[in-house]
């Protein structure tokens, strides 16, 4: 069963990831910022860069969400997991 192990934005098609318990501002941090379109998501433990919606499916099945009630908009935040 797939797990949601870093959070991870897509930019210039690269995939810049940190391991929990980093959130998507400690990437755009370390990356001097972000200019330009980008997509925030998260890596599950296969390496696989998965959207809001794709992870928070995987997080679901995996039971790695906090509180499911507390679901925004059927996205995953890095505040759902840890």
């Amino acid at each position: 069963m797939n797990r949601i192990t870093h959070v991870a934005i897509l930019h210039n098609d690269k995939a810049h990831a940190l391991p929990a318990p980093h959130r998507h501002h400690d990437i755009i941090r370390s990356m001097g910022g972000i200019h330009g379109p980008d997509t925030q998501g998260f890596l599950d433990d296969q390496g696989n860069f998965l959207t809001r919606e794709e992870a928070l499916q995987v997080a679901l099945d995996a039971g790695q969400v906090k509180d499911p009630a507390n679901i925004r908009a059927g996205r995953l935040f890095s505040e759902d997991l840890w």
